[in-house]
């Protein structure tokens, strides 16, 4: 009976979560105006992170100079944009895994380097030293620097699934959030690597699964524990927050950008 109700529930949690690229227009929507309206921004200087949600282009450019000014100071910043809705964010998706290196003595320079690298749904890590900003900019975290961070317990917050027809143009998206139907999901990544997820259903039922995880060369973490299994982008970890992408690119909808956010507990 536990073995029925664990596949049973986990099956219905991730169908859901994983729907088929088949969407109609978001009623209300504006789907043929790709311009970007609202971004949520999470960043980190030094160990700090914080989010902020930026509904101006001004708002951006008077974030971006804080965080050149921040890391003209002598700290290490890093910001990933999370609303993949804000631009059609498939570039860096479909582009190489290997990050891309800038530098500049030049601050107007380095802050519109950044902007067109948040403009492909890149993590762009910034320093300073001597005069001169550096850059950096990734579709998946190294793998070096991300491998220690996975291991803990991970409160699966919610999933965001951006839709694009063939023309290009944003059609609509989905939020899930487990907690909203009554219901909760951890995921403990251990060391030697095995991964545990634990379901919580609504009617005070628990359902667990067990399996394995590994991060590819590239940085890309991966489960078949995870929604739809596979291989995941890791776009930012720290010892609050995880943020995890991947795309279905050419199907005959369109792609389909998908996104899960996750909480350390």
């Amino acid at each position: 009976m536990n073995k029925i109700l664990r596949f049973t529930a986990l099956a219905a949690v991730l169908t859901l979560i994983f729907a088929a690229c088949e969407r109609q227009p978001t009623p209300g929507g504006d789907e043929g105006n790709n311009d970007p309206k609202e971004r949520v921004i999470v960043y980190s200087v030094g160990q700090t992170e914080n989010r902020q949600t930026l509904k101006t282009e001004g708002e951006w450019d008077a974030l971006l100079d804080v965080l050149c000014t921040q890391a003209q100071n002598g700290q290490t910043v890093t910001f990933y944009n999370m609303s993949q809705t804000t631009y059609l964010q498939t570039k860096g998706l479909r582009g190489s895994k290997a990050p891309i290196t800038f530098s500049t003595t030049d601050r107007d320079a380095m802050k519109a380097w950044m902007r067109e690298r948040e403009k492909e749904g890149l993590t762009v890590v910034v320093s300073y030293d001597n005069g001169t900003w550096s850059g950096m900019a990734y579709a998946s975290a190294p793998s070096e620097n991300t491998s220690v961070s996975i291991i803990g317990t991970w409160h699966f917050v919610c999933s965001v699934v951006s839709h694009v027809n063939q023309n290009g143009q944003l059609t609509g998206s989905d939020l899930y959030v487990p907690e909203d139907g009554g219901g909760s999901m951890y995921f403990t990544f251990s060391d030697d690597g095995t991964v545990t997820l634990v379901f919580n259903g609504m009617d005070g039922t628990t359902a667990t699964d067990n399996s394995t995880w590994t991060l590819s060369a590239d940085g890309e973490l991966c489960s078949e524990l995870l929604p739809s299994g596979g291989c995941w982008n890791v776009n930012w970890i720290t010892d609050n927050t995880m943020i995890l992408s991947r795309a279905a690119l050419g199907t005959e909808e369109g792609d389909c950008l998908y996104q899960l956010q996750f909480e350390r507990e």
